[in-house]
C-alpha cells in the first residue's frame, strides 16, 4: 500500500492500494479479493529497483507490506508485536522489547526486531508458513498477554489510549489478512526522514535512539553490514507446537 505525498510531507497526502490503469507493464501487480471492499484490489508487487523507483516517483514515502507471499497469501511469514509508546518513554519501549525477547527465547522462539521508523519498535516472529492469519493473531495475543503479566507497570494490551496510563501498548492486532506493516527500510514522512531499520538485539539498549536511522545514515549502515539482521524472518521455521507447550507450562 502506498502513502503518497505529491506536495511533500507538509502537504496533503492520500492512501492508494489499487494500481492505476496507466501503470507500466513492467511493474508487477496482483489482484486480491478483499471482504472490506467486496471487490478485487490490484496491488503493486514490488520486487526490483525499477519498481521501487517508479513508486517513489509517484510521491510515495512509506511502503506498507503484507506479511504473506503472493504464492501463499493465507499463511503469513511472521507474527508481529507492535510496541507503541503513545506517550510512554522510549526507554520503556526498549524494556518491553527485551522482555518479549526473553520470553520468546525461553520457549524456543527466535524473535527479530526493527524500529518502526516513528516512535515504536516492531518485534517479529518467524512462522515459516505454518499458521493461518487467525492462528498468527492468537499467537500474538497469547504472547502479548504473557509479556504484560511480566512487566505490568510499563506494558499493556489495553486498546483504549486513555486507559493505558502511560504504558507501552502491545499491539497484536496487526496480525490479520490484509493488515499491513511498514516495510523494513521504508522511509517515514517525518522531519529528518527516519527509516524503519532492522536491528541486532545487541543494539536494543537504553542508548537506542531511532532518530539516528535516517535516509542519510542508513545507506552507510547497510554498507557496513555483512548480513541483513532481519533476513531470518523469511527463512526460519520454528517449532511452534513445542513453543506453545512451553508457554502453557509458564502460564
Amino acid at each position: 500500500m502506498l502513502t503518497r505525498f505529491p506536495d511533500g510531507i507538509e502537504g496533503k497526502s492520500f492512501f492508494q492500494k489499487d494500481a492505476p490503469p496507466w501503470t507500466p507493464e513492467w511493474v508487477r501487480t496482483e489482484k486480491i479479493w478483499t471482504e472490506e471492499t467486496k471487490r478485487e484490489i490490484e496491488y503493486f508487487l514490488c520486487d526490483d529497483e525499477e519498481s521501487i523507483a517508479f513508486l517513489a516517483n509517484l510521491g510515495t514515502i512509506p511502503l506498507h507490506v503484507w506479511s504473506s507471499r503472493i504464492t501463499d497469501l493465507a499463511r503469513p511469514d511472521w507474527c508481529i508485536l507492535d510496541l507503541d509508546p503513545k506517550g510512554a518513554p522510549f526507554t520503556d519501549v526498549v524494556k518491553v522489547a527485551l522482555a518479549a525477547r526473553k520470553l520468546c527465547e525461553e520457549i524456543g522462539l527466535k524473535p527479530y526486531v526493527k524500529t518502526s521508523g516513528s516512535t515504536g519498535i516492531h518485534v517479529l516472529l518467524p512462522l515459516g508458513g505454518q499458521c493461518t492469519y487467525e492462528q498468527s493473531r492468537t499467537l500474538g495475543e497469547v504472547l502479548a498477554r504473557a509479556i504484560e503479566k511480566r512487566v505490568p507497570a510499563i506494558a499493556t494490551t489495553e486498546r483504549v489510549i486513555s486507559k493505558r496510563e502511560g504504558r507501552v501498548y502491545l499491539d497484536y492486532l496487526q496480525n490479520g489478512h490484509g493488515k499491513l506493516l511498514v516495510g523494513p527500510y521504508s522511509v517515514r514522512p517525518l522531519p529528518g526522514a527516519p527509516v524503519s531499520t532492522p536491528l541486532s538485539w545487541s543494539e536494543v539498549t537504553a542508548r537506542l535512539d531511532p532518530s539516528r536511522f535516517t535516509i542519510r545514515t542508513v545507506p552507510a549502515r547497510l554498507g557496513r553490514k555483512r548480513k541483513d539482521p532481519l533476513l531470518g524472518v523469511l527463512t526460519d521455521k520454528p517449532d511452534l507446537p513445542g513453543a506453545l507447550a512451553r508457554l502453557a507450562e509458564r502460564a
